[in-house]
């Protein structure tokens, strides 16, 4: 995003995103969702479980910046923790149905748009509003976990129905 942040900016690019995710979802058959090959040794579903499991970090740290407190959750601080998260978030979720990931996917998003809807813009986009933040402006950690997170799985997809 290189045009100025503001609310309507973030939820327009999530909204945006998520809509894009939605139609090539739209487009697969059940196998699909199955297919291993998307990324070595996940399927969509386990892309999807994935994405949900990231909303639900986001939706801590939301939630506390909500109660103005600071969260029980931090980091990851690099990439190896984001990889050892990924890692379990998989454990976690390898046995989940295909209905019950798409269900907790769909209504973690519209939760998360729904805080951010709901929150001041100072909230979002000042670096310095929440200390727990680093510096960091809120909106970036939504960025990370929603609209971005869309998008680089949206060309991991394509690239997959590409080759296929």
């Amino acid at each position: 995003m290189t045009e100025q942040v503001n609310k309507t900016s973030i939820l327009d690019e999530m909204s945006t995103s998520y809509a894009a995710l939605e139609e090539i979802l739209a487009s697969l058959d059940k196998m699909q969702f199955f297919t291993e090959r998307v990324i070595p040794g996940w399927s969509i579903k386990d892309m999807l479980a994935h994405i949900a499991s990231w909303h639900h970090r986001l939706l801590k740290w939301l939630e506390a910046a909500v109660r103005n407190e600071e969260p029980a959750i931090s980091g990851p601080d690099n990439v190896e923790e984001m990889d050892k998260l990924n890692a379990q978030f998989y454990q976690e979720n390898k046995t989940r149905s295909l209905d019950e990931v798409l269900a907790d996917f769909r209504t973690s998003y519209q939760h998360i748009f729904d805080i951010v809807q709901a929150m001041p813009e100072e909230d979002l986009i000042s670096p310095h509003r929440f200390a727990w933040s680093k510096g960091e402006p809120l909106w970036q950690a939504i960025a990370g976990d929603t609209y971005e997170h869309y998008r680089e799985h949206i060309q991991q997809i394509q690239e997959w129905l590409f080759k296929s």
